[in-house]
């Protein structure tokens, strides 16, 4: 495996009416490739943050990001908006999917604007979802599906651009146990090949079993957590 992912000393702090409020302090680690890297901590440590730095949807206080060899705490805004396009998936707790519009087109959308024609991206979407047990959900709305189908939605949509980085946060917070079981199930494939990583924030939703390497974010600081044994059933 090789580092497809470097923060050194990454700092973020907030000030609000003169007071300033250090969420991150002094954060370093480094994800391989084909690997699970779960961040733990209680609600309001700063792991949604730590996402969205890691994202280029927020600008650190101080420190580096380097991904895939390029240093992104630098760049610009149109050029973090590609680098997300091309290489970055997110998943969220809340789904985020666009109410008015079917499971397909929800998952064409992410490809609408990197000049792959309409019907290539209508193949390659309902393939995905069809891979994900979508195949006769595809024209149906959000509102029209259950809970773990709309999961499997989003999970389509963070795929199909085939990303080298997916930053998921609690993204089995609101599924139950086996449904949660089965969005890893098709997630892992995909991940233990090598062609994508994926780093997890959660407060204690998300299996530790599924994990590489587990760490907890608190006081800001961010701490590895020795002894964590993957389960072989979850690692095959």
């Amino acid at each position: 495996m090789t580092t497809l992912l470097k923060v050194e000393n990454l700092k973020k702090a907030f000030n609000t009416r003169g007071i300033t409020t250090r969420v991150l302090d002094d954060v370093t680690f480094s994800v391989e490739t084909g690997e699970i890297f779960l961040i733990t901590g209680r609600s309001g440590t700063g792991k949604s943050t730590l996402l969205g730095l890691l994202a280029g949807l927020d600008q650190a206080s101080s420190g580096t990001i380097d991904f895939q060899g390029r240093e992104i705490t630098g760049m610009s805004l149109s050029e973090l908006a590609d680098l997300r396009a091309a290489t970055i998936g997110m998943i969220f707790q809340s789904f985020n999917l666009i109410p008015s519009w079917t499971a397909l087109e929800n998952v064409e959308a992410v490809l609408m604007h990197r000049g792959i024609g309409r019907e290539e991206r209508r193949t390659r979407s309902a393939q995905l979802l069809g891979e994900l047990g979508l195949k006769d959900r595809l024209h149906n709305l959000p509102a029209e599906l259950s809970v773990g189908q709309q999961q499997r939605v989003a999970i389509a949509r963070t795929l199909v651009n085939e990303p080298a980085l997916i930053l998921a946060d609690e993204p089995t917070g609101d599924v139950d146990p086996e449904t949660a079981a089965d969005i890893m199930g098709l997630l892992l494939p995909r991940i233990k090949s090598g062609k994508t990583t994926m780093i997890v924030a959660s407060h204690g939703l998300f299996d530790p079993g599924f994990a590489d390497r587990v760490a907890c974010l608190k006081d800001g600081r961010l701490e590895m957590q020795p002894g964590i044994i993957t389960k072989p059933e979850n690692r095959q």
